[in-house]
Order: C-alpha cells, then structure tokens, then sequence
C-alpha cells in the first residue's frame, strides 16, 4: 500500500468516521430520547434535591432495580450542580459534549500526540456510550490520568484519585498502586477524601442507610454486569463460587499491581472487584494504555470489537456478550502489563549503566608518586 492511499485510510477511518460517529449518536439519543439518560433522570434531579436541602436518597425499602435511583454519591451530584443552571434538555447536552471532552483531554494530559489515538479512542463503544449514559467515566479518565501525570507533585494524586473514588467508588484500587510507587502519604489523602465525602449524606440519611443501599444496588444489578462475576452467573454458575472465583481473580491482580507498581493492574482489579460494572467503565482502561502505548498500533482498535452491546441496564450483560468485553480487554491489559514490564526493565538497564559511568567520573585522580 502507497503511503498516500494509506495516510487517506487512516484520515477517512480515524478522522473522519469518528466524527461522523459522535455526531450521529448525538443526534439519535436526543432524538430517542436516550441522551445522557442517567444524567437527566439520576445526577440531575438529585443535584437539584441536595441544592434545595431535600433529601434525595431512596428508603431502605425501595425497588432498585426499576426506576430511578437517585443514590449516586453526594460529591458526584455536586460536581454537576452547576448544570442545573440549564434547562434539562440544555444540561443534557452540555454533559454530553463536556464528557467527550473529558475523555479526549484525558489522553492529552498523559501524553498522546497522535492524532489517530483520539480518533481510534473516539469509536470505542465504552467512550461513545458514554453519551447515551452520562455516568461520569470521562470525568474518572480524566482524574485518573491527573493522578498519573503529577504522581510526582504533593498532593496532586491524592486528591485525583480521591475525587474519583468518591465519585465512583469502585476505582479504590488504584489506591494501592499509590502505595506500591511510593506514595503512602497520598494514599492517606485519596482514602480521606472518598471516605470524608460519605460524610456528605449525613444531613439527609444515616451512613448505615446510605452502605445498605449501595450494597442493595450492587445485588440487584451484578448479575447483569460486563465483569468475571457476572460472566460466571450468566453463564449458570452459582453466586457463592461466582463470588468467590472473581474476588480471588481481583485479590491475584491487586498482588501484582502491588508487586510490580502497575496501574494497569491496577484498573484491572477495579473492574474485576466492582460489584457493578459497565461497558463505559472499560474507557478508563484507555489511560494506562495511554501511559505505555502514547503512538497508534493495533491494540486501539480492539475495544471495538465491542459494538453492539448494551452500555448498562438489567439485560446489559450475557454470557456471550460479556465474554467478548472480557477478553478484548484482556488482551489490552496484557498489552499494557508487558508494555509496562518492558519500561521497568529499560529504566533499570539504563540506571545500572549510567551509575558506573557517573562514579568513573567522580573519581578522583591518583596523585603522582
């Protein structure tokens, strides 16, 4: 293939058809009705009912898996506040537009300079889903690349990470990537910040309450999630084994992101561990791969092999669905482990060549006899 016929393929494929892409399921959601469906019926009502000082929180009785529910964290709520200056169908929008911002910005703020990764990012199905759902993952990819990009400046992955446990709490894990590079202290500042933002429900509800609930959400849809679990359920296995075999796979993928200071095993035992999980989650994956991976090659175009399946919902996952989400990003993560493997041990080769070098230098002369 001539480079020109090759450079028109990659601006037709990766330039042109995810704009296309993007500005179609804008216009089909709306007019469905579907744009940032958990926004306008969840994130916004409830950042309404916490701006007027009413409590927005379900009771311990309430149907959870029809409906409604108005039970995302505070701080998330809040952090959209801002939005319900607009009218609904405004806000709607904006969050949309805002979200695909977000998740474009996040790759920029890594490092990405290659035009096709955003364009190849731009057609996963868990970055343009996105806009159907609204469920803030822009905002975590976002969080997450921060927290990457300063791990070296006090306090900016502390607060990242913590803002983004507290918006969604599964992302917890990458607390103990912060431990394992070193950063104990901002550790502390993550755990204290998503924790300290519970405190945040206090007016309207008991703590006690508000954990049963969350947990109550977690039963009545992780059946249906693209995660080990509910591939397991859904293929026929029953819960306590289901249970037991996903928690051990997180636990093992938590070990050796400790031992070997990975983030991305890091967000791969976030996925594994979350009682709830769906497609749009998967888009944070995008920031470790973006950490190791910043040029366009193959492993950006596999997440597309997930068209087709619903973003979230009862129904979401099936056997055959979830299994296709599992092992394409399996495939990424093991992309990213050995891309990761590969960085660690060119840095060690580099530092054990360059210290003799250093102290041949420094030697001091030998004074003439």
């Amino acid at each position: 293939m001539s480079p020109g016929i090759r450079r028109l393929l990659e601006v037709l494929l990766l330039g042109a058809v995810p704009i296309v892409t993007a500005v179609t399921m804008l216009v089909l959601a709306h007019d469905s009705g579907s744009l940032a469906r958990d926004f306008h019926n969840e994130l916004y009502p409830e950042a309404k009912l916490l701006l007027d000082w009413e409590n927005p929180f379900p009771g311990p009785d309430a149907p959870l898996q029809y409906g409604h529910n108005l039970i995302w964290p505070p701080l998330a709520a809040l952090l959209v506040a801002p939005f319900t200056i607009l009218s609904p169908v405004a806000a709607d929008w904006a969050v949309s537009l805002a979200g695909l911002g977000a998740a474009l910005l996040a790759l920029r703020v890594v490092g990405v300079r290659d035009w096709r990764v955003y364009g190849a990012f731009a057609l996963w199905p868990s970055v343009i889903g996105e806009i159907r759902v609204a469920h803030l993952t822009p905002l975590l990819c976002l969080l997450v690349a921060l927290a990457w990009r300063y791990r070296d400046v006090r306090f900016a992955p502390g607060l990242a990470v913590g803002l983004a446990g507290a918006v969604k709490f599964f992302l917890w894990p990458i607390g103990v990537w912060l431990a394992a590079i070193g950063k104990a202290r901002e550790l502390v500042l993550a755990a204290c910040l998503a924790a300290g933002s519970l405190l945040l429900v206090l007016p309207f509800t008991s703590l006690d309450a508000y954990i049963r609930t969350l947990l109550d959400l977690g039963d009545a849809f992780d059946q249906d999630s693209y995660s080990p679990f509910g591939f397991l359920v859904q293929i026929g296995l029953d819960e306590v084994p289901a249970r037991v075999a996903s928690v051990a796979f997180g636990v093992a993928l938590l070990v050796a992101c400790w031992r070997r200071a990975s983030l991305g095993l890091a967000v791969a035992a976030a996925l594994a561990l979350s009682p709830i999980v769906w497609l749009d989650y998967y888009a944070v994956v995008a920031v470790p791969l973006a950490a190791v991976r910043p040029r366009f090659s193959a492993v950006w175009l596999a997440p597309i092999a997930t068209w087709g399946l619903l973003s979230a919902g009862l129904g979401a996952g099936n056997g055959w669905g979830s299994a296709r989400v599992i092992v394409v990003f399996a495939i990424v993560f093991v992309v990213i482990a050995r891309s990761e493997r590969r960085a660690d041990e060119h840095s060690r080769d580099h530092a054990t060549t360059v210290r003799p070098q250093a102290s041949t230098r420094l030697e001091p002369r030998s004074s003439p006899d």
